[in-house]
């Protein structure tokens, strides 16, 4: 092998390499959540990190939906705008009750999609749309779940 040949392969590998971590860079990240553990009622709020779509969480076999979780700005000062129209980029607390369950450990599945819940046109369209804009690929190319462990305490 020739040394410019060597060279070519390793500047590709350098791309590959600099595009997944670019992607896995931008897929949504819980920052911190609170409590940590709690019984069946319980509200837990998940500060969030590259949480840009329609939310859904995923506990314990329970699926709660964009409509059943609360969804604010961290910034103290857009509180009170609602979860539709907060911006897409900016950082976010999911809060959600922790369901009827049996005590004991759980993965909390954090589930990031591109559209309102059963809306794939939205979702079609929104993603084509972002596709023809390259600066916000690491956000559409992306892993769009995250992942916590919750200690579902029994009831009082």
């Amino acid at each position: 092998m020739s040394l410019g040949y060597s060279l070519r392969i390793l500047h590709f590998a350098l791309c590959i390499l600099t595009f997944a971590l670019a992607l896995t860079a931008c897929a949504p990240r819980v920052v911190q959540m609170q409590p940590k553990e709690g019984a069946p009622g319980t509200v837990v709020s998940l500060s969030m990190k590259y949480l840009v779509g329609w939310p859904r969480v995923e506990l314990g076999g329970h699926m709660m939906d964009f409509y059943q979780l609360k969804l604010l700005a961290k910034d103290p000062e857009r509180t009170q705008v609602t979860g539709e129209k907060l911006a897409w980029i900016e950082d976010k607390i999911l809060q959600f009750r922790i369901p009827e369950l049996p005590p004991g450990d759980y993965t909390v599945t954090i589930h990031d999609d591109k559209g309102p819940p059963g809306d794939n046109i939205y979702a079609f369209l929104e993603t084509t749309a972002y596709l023809v804009f390259p600066p916000v690929w690491p956000f559409v190319l992306r892993s769009n779940e995250t992942q916590v462990t919750l200690r579902v305490l029994p009831s009082p």
